[in-house]
């Protein structure tokens, strides 16, 4: 689910229950992540801005 469609969720039930499922997928999500951007990290993968050269 995007943003924008989470934040447009309303208080009923129904929606309760997809912010709550929302959440969950987080939880797993930033579980799964963290390893990758470590093993990342590791090998020495960087996000790098290059100004001026072209």
């Amino acid at each position: 689910m995007r943003p924008g469609q989470r934040k447009a969720l309303t208080d009923s039930a129904d929606d309760r229950q997809v912010q709550l499922g929302e959440t969950v997928k987080a939880k797993i999500r930033a579980k799964v992540e963290h390893p990758f951007r470590v093993i990342k990290q590791q090998f020495g993968y960087l996000k790098t801005r290059y100004r001026g050269l072209k």
